[in-house]
């Protein structure tokens, strides 16, 4: 799962498969004003969630987006569950890649949850933190909405999957082997979403943006306006269409939404965002 390096940079060291790495979903154009945006994906789901999004992000942001063992080429690798270990892999992928450009974080769902503990271990090894925080239809860990309605999807079987996370794949119902595999990642994300515990020390320092669906059984935009009681910098949360899956349907809106978002953070800095080759644009 090792990324190429689109930046020119010295070569990475190879990941193996039962190792966190990020993919590179949009290789750099050669500009100059390149930022990066490290992706983090819902429970049970591989890098190319995101890869819908390159079409409407502008040229100038490179993607790259969160693979991790037990699914994709790496189903059957170990899975993991520990919050604190993985996201200190993750803080130092992104300190391997740092090559003074700015960068920006993004999760959706459990991945919300992996973005706000990688940065918060960026912060604390004393690397700068990304310029925006993007965190998407997650309840901050002190906000009781995600563990008090957990149970019912864990114990909902595949009817409480679904409902939190879109219909699986028509052959996981045919083949129990398929269907395992499937589950065992999802299952393993929501084990590790349980396990973190409350905010500690000074609030987080960055930039901060927060999405949600109007129609999110499970995160209210009570539990999504959480985050700022963590945060220096609080953030409005912007609602689309949908439930808790909501991003795959709002792709085009959701990355305009994120590109705005990206480009305030960016202000005073000489790195725009915009540019030719970019539905969203300006």
């Amino acid at each position: 799962m090792n990324a190429h390096d689109p930046t020119g940079g010295s070569a990475r060291r190879a990941t193996a498969v039962d190792q966190p790495d990020f993919v590179a979903l949009s290789p750099a154009t050669g500009d100059e004003h390149l930022l990066r945006l490290y992706c983090m994906p819902p429970a049970g789901m591989s890098a190319p969630y995101f890869q819908a999004f390159t079409s409407y992000l502008p040229a100038t942001v490179s993607v790259h987006a969160l693979q991790l063992p037990g699914r994709g080429r790496a189903i059957g690798t170990a899975v993991h569950t520990d919050p604190h270990h993985l996201g200190r892999l993750l803080a130092e992928r992104i300190r391997q890649d740092d090559n003074g450009h700015p960068y920006a974080v993004f999760g959706h769902s459990v991945g919300a949850l992996l973005a706000y503990e990688t940065v918060k271990c960026l912060t604390r090894q004393g690397h700068r933190p990304p310029t925006l925080l993007a965190l998407s239809a997650m309840a901050a860990p002190h906000h009781p909405d995600f563990t008090t309605r957990a149970p019912d999807v864990l114990l909902g079987g595949r009817e409480g999957i679904e409902k939190l996370f879109g219909r699986l794949p028509d052959h996981a119902g045919q083949d129990p082997r398929a269907l395992i595999n499937t589950w065992i990642p999802m299952l393993a994300d929501l084990l590790l979403a349980l396990q973190f515990p409350p905010h500690q020390g000074p609030p987080l320092d960055t930039q901060l943006a927060l999405y949600g669906g109007e129609d999110d059984p499970v995160i209210s935009p009570e539990a999504l306006a959480g985050w700022n009681d963590i945060s220096s910098q609080p953030a409005t949360p912007r609602l689309f269409p949908g439930n808790h899956t909501y991003p795959l349907d709002n792709v085009e809106a959701l990355s305009a939404r994120l590109t705005a978002d990206i480009a305030t953070s960016l202000r005073g800095r000489a790195c725009p965002v915009s540019g030719s080759g970019s539905h969203s644009g300006g």
